[in-house]
């Protein structure tokens, strides 16, 4: 039961953080927000690991890997921010979910490992579920199936859901042992450093917003610690639910589409809403 909490706890902490990046966008610049981001997720990852007892010796080779990380990270971040201001919050996050189709058909015909056959029915559920968000239905029975009814920015979300796929196995396994927090923690102070070094002394581009912006976009950081530490506990202790809790793991996009319901009046058509938890019920299977 706790390890079911820790994942639905994981799943809001990165759920709301989609919310209040849309809700940053509307007023801030990209780099404004993800700037503060990163800076407030090392906060708050330098107190986690400090409350946590998390702190180690840290390697040349771990501090490599976090450079090399960060990079990636900006990447993925930039482009995901990039797809938030142009499309809606609540498709753009169920949509870039299906990332683990790309990663799963990049080890059967890439790296020619064995896989279940039944794999290939919840990438089919995937895909299902991914058309059925990305389009806009109710134009549809109106005039027809045309260019327009599309979701927006759909080229954007393509290529996050690609860095997403590169990126987040990558950091899965730099994770996977050892004090996590520690090796987030170094990711984001690169990733500052690096956003920082472009944006302010490159760009000449104000990468700090008003005063009066900073305690709400800080929430990001907040609430990614909440999203990794949530995860990380319930993945630690839960035995004998796994398929309980890879669903409880997965519904950070229904969380956004219920937030983006009422925080920001996103309303999807049923067929879009069902696609959603298809795209949950496939990412569930595919990763039992």
């Amino acid at each position: 039961m706790m390890g079911i909490l820790g994942a639905i706890l994981g799943a809001t902490g990165f759920g709301t953080a989609n919310i209040v990046i849309k809700k940053s966008l509307s007023s801030l610049t990209i780099p404004q927000t993800l700037m503060v981001s990163t800076l407030s997720g090392a906060v708050c990852l330098f107190i986690f690991s400090l409350v946590t007892r998390s702190f180690a010796v840290i390697t040349l080779n771990t501090l490599l890997l976090s450079a090399a990380l960060s990079v990636m990270e900006i990447a993925l971040y930039l482009a995901l921010y990039k797809t938030f201001a142009i499309s809606n919050v609540t498709i753009a996050t169920a949509v870039i979910g299906v990332y683990p189709i790309l990663s799963t058909l990049f080890t059967v015909f890439v790296l020619e490992e064995p896989t279940a056959l039944f794999k290939f029915l919840f990438i089919a559920l995937l895909v299902v579920g991914a058309v059925l968000t990305s389009i806009n239905w109710d134009d549809v029975r109106r005039d027809g199936l045309q260019k327009n009814d599309v979701v927006k920015g759909l080229g954007w979300i393509i290529l996050t859901t690609a860095l997403h796929a590169l990126y987040m196995p990558l950091l899965g396994n730099f994770t996977s042992d050892g004090f996590w927090s520690m090796k987030l923690l170094w990711i984001k102070i690169f990733s500052s450093v690096l956003l920082f070094g472009f944006f302010f002394v490159y760009k000449r581009e104000k990468v700090l917003p008003p005063r009066e912006k900073m305690p709400f976009t800080s929430l990001l950081g907040l609430l990614e610690v909440i999203g990794w530490a949530g995860f990380s506990w319930a993945t630690s202790i839960t035995e004998g639910q796994t398929a309980i809790l890879i669903a409880a793991l997965n519904s950070s996009a229904l969380v956004t589409a219920v937030l983006a319901y009422f925080f920001l009046n996103e309303k999807l058509s049923k067929l879009q809403y069902l696609g959603i938890l298809i795209i949950i019920a496939g990412l569930t299977g595919l990763s039992s």
